[in-house]
């Protein structure tokens, strides 16, 4: 755990001072296969000159423990920001359920009014075409009323006209 913040503090150099960053080494930096086999090969040789071997080996070392660790913080901030992201969309689902289930409800009541309405309405037209009947029925009585009138004065006009 020691050698963790230590790999931080080389990374950082190296990606912040540019002679570091474009040194030799940088190819052992980017794949990590090959710090394994610059490792392999310094170790494997007998007549490796002691400046060689432990700088490739500290390098090599570094690059394959940098990279998870970054890797990993990397990782760890993806997952907390899809976590907040999945979060948010979760919270965001439930208060448009709270908010559906509200309007069902409204929706129920209005439904429930409609009906009440309707029923109002079909009271209202039978009362309608009752009130339609019986205004012809009146209607009808109406005109024979006005007949007979006319019959009846016209029955008086030669009686008046025959007085005189």
């Amino acid at each position: 755990m020691k050698f963790l913040p230590a790999s931080f503090i080389l990374f950082a150099a190296a990606s912040t001072i540019p002679a570091i960053g474009q040194s030799s080494t940088k190819s052992n930096l980017v794949s990590p296969t090959a710090g394994a086999t610059v490792a392999s090969t310094s170790t494997a040789s007998a007549p490796a000159t002691p400046t060689t071997t432990p700088s490739a080996t500290t390098v090599a070392k570094p690059a394959e423990t940098a990279a998870p660790a970054l890797n990993a913080g990397a990782i760890r901030s993806d997952i907390a920001r899809q976590d907040k992201v999945i979060k948010n969309q979760i919270d965001a689902q439930q208060s448009l359920l709270k908010k559906n289930q509200e309007l069902a409800k409204e929706a129920a009541k209005l439904d429930e009014k409609n009906r009440k309405l309707a029923d109002k309405n079909k009271k209202l037209e039978a009362k309608n075409r009752a009130f339609n009947t019986e205004k012809k029925t009146i209607e009808a009585q109406n005109a024979d009323l006005v007949k007979k009138n006319e019959a009846i004065k016209a029955a008086e006009k030669p009686i008046a006209t025959a007085a005189r």
